[in-house]
């Protein structure tokens, strides 16, 4: 009769003991957040657009959502986010003129290990008779994909990547588009005019903090 070989009961539960660790290590790694600056969603910080007109109505409506999609379900919404931006930076300085704004994408699609965030926008400038006398239109798209796709908070800070690149391409298109409505002056702390920021447009960092937003009228 053959002796079982010395130890050899507990080749088992070593083996089990060594994979305890890196399992750990793998699980701490996915369930790492991905950091996201603090504050709400908020573009105050950033010089206004100042328009010469009266009035900008933002529409409410959201556009249609695909298959997948869980832009409505972030806090704020991809669709709430494009409207922030438009309260944020338009600033109303005419006494006529009206100016409609429109989500034209809003949406967050989660496969199966990817995330993908598509926004847009489009402001129209109307005449009192209900004609259109001028555009601009705006969009941008970030993905991510793999393990990163997966760690919480990845929708939240794709979402906000996304505005980033939105708010810089909406800046560009009214500067270039919708110059003849482009106020030489906006609005101070103090409820004076100040002159505006450089006409040229920069990305700029856009911190979390920001001031209360006011409705526009």
């Amino acid at each position: 009769m053959s002796r079982p070989y010395p130890g050899a009961a507990l080749l088992p539960g070593r083996r089990a003991l060594l994979l305890l660790p890196l399992l750990a290590g793998c699980g701490s790694a996915r369930q790492e957040p991905v950091p996201i600056p603090p504050g709400p969603l908020g573009f105050r910080h950033l010089t206004p657009l100042a328009l010469n007109l009266a009035n900008v109505e933002i529409a409410e409506a959201a556009p249609p959502s695909p298959a997948g999609d869980i832009g409505s379900r972030l806090s704020p919404s991809a669709a709430e986010a494009v409207r922030i931006m438009a309260r944020d930076r338009l600033v109303l300085v005419g006494s006529e003129g009206q100016a409609n704004f429109t989500v034209t994408r809003a949406q967050l699609v989660a496969g199966r290990e990817s995330l993908v965030c598509d926004l847009g926008c489009r402001l129209e400038v109307i005449s009192s008779l209900g004609s259109r006398l001028g555009f601009v239109e705006a969009e941008s798209r970030r993905a991510v994909n793999g393990p990163d796709a997966a760690r919480p908070r990845a929708p939240d800070a794709l979402l906000r990547q996304a505005m980033d690149d939105l708010n810089v391409e909406f800046e560009f298109q009214i500067r270039r588009n919708l110059r003849d409505w482009i106020s030489a002056a906006v609005p101070g702390p103090e409820g004076g005019m100040a002159a505006p920021g450089p006409a040229g447009v920069a990305r700029e960092d856009l911190p979390g903090g920001s001031a209360p937003r006011e409705t526009l009228q």
